[in-house]
């Protein structure tokens, strides 16, 4: 079996590739292997910080001329563990690749399992793009609300959302709690200097509170993957 998982949440600004790069850094960290696929046209975090050395482009697009251009994923976790790293407004595109290549139904042939980590703030229409995919997706691909505590602090709403617990019991939906860099001069050092996370972890220029900083982030953040027992 193999995993193709996807690192999205429809909505900009919170934290999907964040997210999809420390993952990353988690398998580098324990030595597993995976191939990596930054689809975000705009702005490849991935691509842009790990070079093509590790990250290899795809598009997901609605258009006949990229029909294809997303197939390499697919045809590449069919032999190893794939990492997605997905843009904003992508659903109905990736909805499309699905249901063109029925990718639902050859899944158990070739032995894939699909994960999505949906990044989320909390906020309504975040929330509300989560419940779109698991309508759509149901068991075919297993979700991971990923609770991002550098974009929202006050999770009780979503915690009491009845109605949402309900359907994430239905298609055994996960959720975990990603944890919030300290110290946002570093992370935006990092990210100007296109540090990866363990150049940043080492990075002379920092003194020892803002290394620790890095090691401290990884550690909890690689502690709420383990909770989701799926990597």
């Amino acid at each position: 079996m193999s995993d193709l998982h996807f690192f999205g949440g429809e909505k900009g600004g919170v934290g999907k590739s964040f997210c999809a790069r420390t993952a990353l850094q988690y398998h580098l960290d324990n030595q597993i292997s995976c191939a990596v696929f930054d689809t975000d046209r705009s702005n490849p975090d991935l691509m842009r910080i790990y070079g093509d050395a590790v990250c290899r482009i795809a598009i997901f697009s609605e258009g006949d001329r990229y029909e294809d251009t997303a197939n390499d994923i697919y045809n590449t976790a069919a032999e190893q563990r794939v990492l997605v790293n997905l843009p904003a407004q992508v659903f109905i595109p990736v909805k499309e690749w699905f249901e063109k290549n029925e990718l639902l139904a050859i899944a158990p042939e070739t032995g894939v399992n699909f994960y999505l980590w949906f990044v989320t703030d909390g906020g309504y229409d975040s929330l509300k793009l989560f419940r779109q995919s698991l309508d759509y997706f149901k068991g075919g691909v297993r979700h991971i609300l990923v609770k991002n505590w550098g974009k929202c602090e006050d999770w009780e709403p979503v915690d009491k959302d009845k109605s949402l617990r309900g359907l994430m019991n239905r298609y055994r939906a996960k959720v975990i709690d990603f944890p919030k860099f300290v110290g946002t001069a570093d992370r935006n050092k990092i990210d100007e200097l296109s540090l990866t996370f363990s150049q940043a972890r080492e990075y002379e220029e920092f003194g020892p509170i803002s290394r620790q900083r890095v090691k401290s982030f990884l550690r909890k953040a690689y502690e709420s993957f383990a909770k989701a027992e799926v990597f």
